[in-house]
């Protein structure tokens, strides 16, 4: 969990303002070490959001995370399903390079499914 996490679940709150909307969030497990350690820190920072941990046993990130998001999608077929995604803006464009690319790649292979839409809520890194 980083400090941009905290602004993407506030907006992705804002989008279900009928309370009634499910929100959820999801986090791919590489090295389940490091689980205990988020539950506590999402128990503290996590909004009453349910957090959903998907393992992955090959460290792979988006792979996962995709299959369960085309999965949930498909569950509400009448819906849009909308992805809210952290993104790190860094103070220099040549920064951007080291930050991102994971977050890229959810977007482009969510891209073309017409009931998922991807929203990027920036969080601007600063010194």
């Amino acid at each position: 969990m980083h400090k941009g996490t905290i602004p993407a679940l506030r907006y992705a709150k804002s989008l279900c303002g009928d309370g009634l909307t499910p929100v959820s969030a999801v986090y791919v497990e590489v090295n389940p070490q490091h689980t205990a350690e988020l539950r506590k820190e999402w128990e503290k920072w996590g909004m009453g959001i349910p957090l959903k941990i998907i393992a992955s046993p090959y460290r792979s990130i988006t792979t996962p995370l995709v299959e369960y998001i085309n999965r949930e999608a498909e569950k509400h077929e009448d819906a849009i399903t909308t992805v809210v995604l952290p993104e790190y803006i860094p103070r220099g464009w040549w920064q951007q390079l080291l930050h991102n690319q994971t977050t890229l790649l959810i977007k482009g292979k969510l891209l073309f499914d017409p009931n998922i839409v991807v929203v990027s809520v920036p969080y601007h890194l600063r010194r």
